[in-house]
């Protein structure tokens, strides 16, 4: 073997060193990723945005492989587990599914129904009620003789708005026993069955059905004293 032929193989030979380093350094490297990651699992995704009491079918969801590390403990693996419930928040797409994140949906909860009222565009909503909100429901009734003045009066509290529609131009009956036109939109509600005969009774017989927006969380209830106010009291 001539100088030129060993100085050949000599070359061959660091090269597959070389390589073989190289191939031993990405083994060690992906070997390190993996200690530091951890096993891969499947986990439910939003695979499109959700708005609060929408209920969720398989169709928004998908699997996403993700390091088991990084999961809380009550994640969703099985889109089985929230496929009929509804988010109790706004979810965007790509969010990682947590059992914290649903609620079963409250209109077909035990002891409650859905129940709706076409509401004031103007006053009733303003643009600002969406699903999920909570409101009070204010009510306004006209004085039923001269010896008894018009009252107002909160007839449900902390009602669930689990669905706003569209405004629409409706007739309306007015004092002078005529009719005139206006646009309300049809809110419904989740309610205890009590709540949602009072709320029936308001929008037959009361002279208009306001909604009050409650603050996000704000659960508490009215006290007693402040429920009814009557022109002329304080």
């Amino acid at each position: 073997m001539n100088p030129r032929q060993r100085r050949g193989v000599l070359l061959m030979v660091i090269a597959v060193v070389g390589a073989l380093a190289v191939f031993a350094s990405v083994l060690s490297y992906v070997a390190s990723v993996n200690a530091n990651v951890g096993n891969q699992v499947s986990v439910v995704t939003l695979s499109v945005d959700v708005k609060a009491y929408q209920p969720v079918d398989a169709g928004m969801l998908t699997l996403t492989r993700v390091p088991e590390k990084w999961l809380s403990p009550s994640a969703v693996r099985d889109p089985g587990e929230v496929v009929g419930l509804v988010p109790v928040a706004d979810l965007v797409a790509g969010s990682y599914a947590d059992r914290s994140m649903f609620t079963t949906r409250p209109g077909i909860a035990k002891g409650y129904r859905e129940t709706a009222i076409l509401v004031d565009a103007e006053t009733g909503v303003g643009g600002k009620i969406r699903t999920g909100d909570r409101v009070d429901i204010i009510a306004t009734f006209a004085a039923a003789d001269q010896t008894r003045p018009p009252v107002a009066s909160y007839v449900v509290q902390n009602a669930i708005v689990i669905e706003v529609g569209v405004v629409q131009d409706v007739e309306r009956a007015n004092s002078g026993g005529g009719f005139s036109e206006g646009q309300a939109i049809p809110v419904t509600f989740a309610l205890p069955i009590a709540d949602s005969l009072r709320l029936a009774s308001a929008e037959s017989f009361a002279v208009k059905v306001r909604l009050a927006l409650r603050a996000r969380n704000d659960e508490s209830a009215i006290p007693s004293g402040q429920t009814v106010y009557e022109e002329g009291h304080r």
